[in-house]
């Protein structure tokens, strides 16, 4: 959910982030994330769902916020600001958060990729959906989508989710098409680099790279069948408040 606020008429608005807008058009679409909702997760994941009992959403709610932190903290440094743990006496981000993003910088420092864009929204009416795009860069003359992850695991969920991705910008920008596409785990086991020098990997960190991202795309356009069956006519829900009240705004209508 996404906050808008607006001091000029007093309104704060919750933006239903599971769609995305076309531009031209007006219309709504799905975030790919939204479709895959109705993709199984796996055994592994629903047991751990399951361990966590009652706690489970509270678990998903902090892990969300988490990485959120850790992909605001990476598009600050690509977009050139100074990131820092602490302002003042107030920590920025916890320590698991902040070795998260110290992870990705040993990325950046070991490979040097050309950034091309950050975070970058999308939406194709055509292809049906939407999406936020974290990383496209350009790492030895080859154009690389990378999808920041700071979860247990690497799951087939989320390539799925970065092959559409890749569907999307390819279909929008024909002169740099994506041509590699990786999932950086920055809670890897993996204790430095590889000597065989094919994987992209340090200590704790590692690309997992989508070694069949047109099978994945295809699992993906099945789940979207899937989604508008059992979504049809779907819309978001944006909620508006006014953003301030009293005893006098009240009896004054």
């Amino acid at each position: 959910m996404k906050i808008v606020h607006n001091p000029e008429i007093n309104q704060i608005t919750f933006l239903d982030e599971r769609y995305y807008q076309d531009g031209e058009s007006g219309n709504y679409y799905p975030s790919v994330n939204t479709v895959l909702d109705v993709y199984p997760k796996g055994y592994g994941f629903q047991q751990w769902l399951k361990d966590l009992g009652s706690n489970s959403d509270e678990v998903l709610r902090r892990a969300g916020e988490q990485g959120t932190n850790v992909h605001n903290a990476i598009q600050s440094f690509l977009d050139g600001q100074e990131v820092t743990w602490t302002t003042g006496e107030k920590d920025n981000y916890t320590l698991d958060e902040w070795l998260m993003f110290l992870k990705f910088v040993d990325f950046y420092k070991t490979f040097k990729p050309q950034t091309i864009a950050v975070e970058k929204s999308l939406v194709d009416p055509e292809l049906g959906f939407g999406g936020t795009l974290d990383y496209i860069c350009k790492i030895k003359d080859e154009i690389w989508l990378i999808d920041w992850k700071s979860g247990s695991s690497i799951y087939k969920g989320n390539k799925i989710q970065i092959s559409a991705y890749q569907k999307l910008w390819n279909k929008l920008n024909e002169s740099t098409h994506i041509t590699r596409l990786g999932c950086a785990h920055l809670r890897s086991a993996t204790r430095g680099s590889d000597k065989s020098g094919k994987v992209m990997q340090g200590a704790g960190w590692k690309i997992e790279e989508v070694e069949d991202p047109d099978h994945m795309f295809n699992l993906f356009k099945h789940a979207q069948v899937i989604w508008a069956e059992e979504n049809p006519n779907s819309q978001p829900k944006n909620i508006v408040y006014p953003d301030k009240i009293s005893i006098e705004l009240v009896k004054n209508g």
